[in-house]
């Protein structure tokens, strides 16, 4: 694992030397662990790769750069139609964090979420009067309205656990969402301009949606360089910006976690110092790097998986034993989530015992 630390950090940094000794199969698997294949690929250096590992490579940036280009065209076509529908909308992550990169084309892409400007009622009533199935989570509802790319659609970009952070966050987000909806870029290949939020917005929210994930399901590594990029997007903001985002992660129970966060940042991704505005906890950020480097992109390869195969009361189990190890990073918002399982647990307890 080391080496293919290395590796990403000499990705995304060439102030750091090329590893030697580089097992070329290892970091495949690593990049396919938390979809980094385009970040992670040897293709852009003069380095010799097993042949067969070369041409699969070859595909796959093929592939980033056609699907990229696939959901920019979609978001283009979403965004269209909600504004013929009277909605104004922002995208939340995703290809907006892909104009971050230097590459855009090479970031692994997922989803669509974006964020439309309603209450929920109007904007649940919209989505079910075409599509009256729609499932609905804890910040948005999905919207099937593409075959080949899921949609989420929110009405606000983030809720908390804890109700005292959410209420503050609730605020804080209507605060600056005029701001977030008026910041406008053109996405590659397209020529109609979207929202996406700015820089200072997406150091709160992009946190808090690490803290969620880590909560619910973990996170991958993808989503620690989302957040590199974003921090290296904040160069220049004045002294008083940078105290502002460091009130408000402390406001909303972050304060914590940022610190583990920005250790990851700079130890393991080299983030260099000039972006690293609060100061690094290491036993934080070496917990929560267990997490993330065993469990890989959103948990999906956490051997808690094979647990979570016998049933709710399990899964609730294996959930409470994970919280207990990352309760030093969010406290608050970590009892309010237990809180809840708990809740859910003593549902499906006494629905056994009728």
């Amino acid at each position: 694992m080391p080496i293919c630390i290395n590796w990403l950090k000499f990705c995304l940094n060439h102030d750091f030397p090329i590893p030697e000794d580089v097992d070329w199969y290892e970091i495949f698997l690593f990049s396919e662990k938390h979809q980094l294949y385009g970040i992670c690929s040897p293709l852009s250096y003069d380095i010799p790769i097993p042949t067969e590992l070369l041409y699969e490579w070859i595909g796959i940036e093929q592939r980033l750069k056609s699907t990229n280009q696939h959901l920019n065209n979609r978001i283009v076509e979403l965004t269209t139609s909600l504004a013929n529908a009277g909605f104004m909308s922002c995208v939340l992550k995703g290809q907006g964090n892909a104009t971050l990169y230097p590459h855009p084309d090479k970031r692994n892409p997922g989803d669509i979420d974006v964020w439309v400007d309603s209450d929920q009622d109007r904007l649940f009533h919209f989505v079910r009067g075409q599509f009256p199935e729609a499932v609905e989570c804890m910040k948005h509802i999905k919207y099937p309205i593409f075959p080949d790319v899921e949609v989420d659609i929110h009405n606000t970009p983030l809720k908390l656990y804890s109700p005292l952070h959410d209420k503050r966050l609730q605020t804080w987000i209507q605060w600056n969402k005029a701001e977030q909806f008026s910041h406008q870029i053109r996405l590659d290949g397209t020529d109609t301009d979207i929202s996406i939020p700015t820089a200072q917005f997406n150091a709160v929210y992009q946190l808090g949606h690490i803290m969620i994930h880590l909560l619910d399901q973990g996170v991958g590594l993808r989503q620690l360089v989302d957040y590199y990029y974003v921090l290296k997007n904040l160069e220049g903001i004045t002294k008083e910006e940078k105290e502002s985002i460091i009130n408000t992660w402390q406001e909303l129970g972050m304060g914590k976690l940022a610190e583990g966060i920005m250790w990851i940042e700079k130890e393991m991704l080299g983030l260099p110092d000039r972006y690293v505005f609060i100061e690094p906890n290491e036993k934080r950020g070496k917990l929560i790097a267990a997490d993330i480097l065993e469990g890989g992109n959103f948990g999906k390869f956490s051997r808690r998986q094979e647990f979570n195969k016998h049933g709710k009361i399990a899964r609730g189990i294996t959930d409470l034993w994970r919280f207990g190890k990352l309760s030093s990073c969010f406290p608050e918002e970590d009892l309010f989530r237990c809180l809840s399982k708990g809740r859910s647990a003593v549902g499906i307890l006494f629905g056994m015992r009728r």
